[in-house]
């Protein structure tokens, strides 16, 4: 029986995140499926927030993607995901906390911007912030194929989720990669032939239909999309 028990949801890119880092560093688990719509009343015992993704590794539960990606890294030492060096490490974090405080955020604008004006301000928004991710990030941290370099890390871990539910995004608002985004395009295809990444691979209709079947109620109600899960 695995030590690893992985609480999860299909459509959250931040579980979609410690999946991926679980088979990157083959590592054997259970994997758990939890309803977001309808969270089981165990779930708010083991989740603090009541949130995805959270583990259970021997007799504790971990939370919060980040924190489960290094605790699983420094647990399981075979096949690093991070950086050795304390520079590249500190990198590493600031990227990673990008992703979820920046990137995350655009792209949950732009799904639920109400009207052709707001929406094209928000795609404009993230345009910015891809061509940001491009010149100060990929093209800056490292030589290779990878955003540090030659090997993959938690950094391509904590990105690539966002990018693989990008092309369902496109199918309902007006946003694209930048056409002169040559070092974010390359690092996209790279990712999308490693086979950790093809092995838990969604379809675009399964999160556009996802994203499409929750942007109708929450417009009327609170206007958040139950898209983003820490």
């Amino acid at each position: 029986m695995p030590a690893i028990e992985l609480f999860s949801a299909n459509i959250c890119p931040y579980a979609h995140r410690v999946r991926l880092a679980l088979v990157e560093k083959g590592l054997d688990f259970w994997h758990t499926e939890v309803d977001l719509e309808n969270k089981p009343e165990w779930f708010t015992v083991i989740s603090p927030l009541g949130e995805v993704p959270v583990i259970r590794h021997e007799d504790r539960f971990v939370a919060e993607s980040s924190v489960i990606c290094e605790y699983l890294d420094e647990v399981y030492p075979a096949r690093p995901l991070m950086p050795r060096d304390p520079g590249q490490r500190a990198a590493a974090r600031f990227w990673i906390a990008y992703a979820g405080q920046r990137l995350a955020p655009a792209l949950d604008a732009c799904l639920t911007a109400s009207g052709p004006e707001a929406q094209q301000t928000a795609a404009a928004a993230l345009r910015d912030m891809l061509l940001f991710i491009e010149r100060e990030g990929l093209a800056r941290c490292g030589r290779g194929p990878y955003w540090l370099g030659s090997e993959v890390s938690l950094v391509d871990v904590a990105y690539y989720p966002f990018f693989e539910r990008l092309p369902a995004i496109q199918r309902l608002r007006p946003v694209a990669l930048p056409i002169m985004s040559i070092r974010l395009r390359y690092w996209l295809s790279a990712m999308q032939e490693r086979e950790a990444v093809k092995a838990i691979a969604n379809s675009v209709d399964f999160y556009a239909s996802r994203y499409a079947a929750q942007l109708r109620p929450r417009r009327r109600s609170s206007g958040n999309v139950e898209y983003l899960h820490a």
